[in-house]
């Protein structure tokens, strides 16, 4: 005895055309949605990771500033005795104008090897420097230090951080 079963009904036959491509497209999406977030995802947190470069040298270069003497806080003079360029030293100063500096050479990637992350994405420096005399002599001076750096992948503006240094005249 033999049974031959026949389904009479189209519906219960399986998926239309149209109903597959519906299906494989909402889950290309899907995927396109989460390849997006991992790009983005990966430029933030390279883009975090130059900040903190920024930020770290930034706090050593003031950090060295804040050690000199109040009358060596000027411009072409270098930031600590150590980094004045003899003996094969770094030569790092503290620029004589407000143009920018380049920090992708061994000078500042000795001085700061952190910097070395950076290096192709034309970190500069610029340095401003502003004296306020009172009664005829220097009683503040004040740095203003601002670090850019080309974006990762080359998206988007210029990155930038700043800081800034206010010393007054050794008592």
């Amino acid at each position: 005895m033999k049974t031959h079963f026949q389904v009479t009904d189209r519906r219960l036959k399986g998926y239309t055309l149209v109903e597959a491509m519906l299906s494989v497209g909402a889950l290309a999406l899907f995927v396109l949605a989460c390849f997006s977030a991992i790009v983005f995802n990966r430029i933030a947190c390279m883009k975090a990771r130059e900040e903190a470069i920024a930020t770290d040298f930034l706090l050593h270069y003031t950090e060295m500033v804040k050690a000199l003497p109040f009358s060596s806080v000027a411009g072409g003079l270098p930031i600590n005795p150590l980094f004045n360029g003899a003996s094969g030293s770094p030569n790092i100063v503290i620029p004589a104008s407000s143009n920018a500096v380049a920090l992708n050479n061994t000078n500042f990637e000795s001085f700061h090897p952190d910097l070395i992350w950076l290096h192709n994405r034309n970190p500069q420096m610029q340095v401003t420097l502003t004296t306020t005399v009172v009664s005829g002599v220097a009683h503040d001076k004040h740095l203003n230090i601002t670090l850019t750096w080309d974006p990762p992948l080359g998206r988007g503006a210029r990155q930038q951080t700043q800081l800034d240094l206010l010393r007054t005249v050794d008592l």
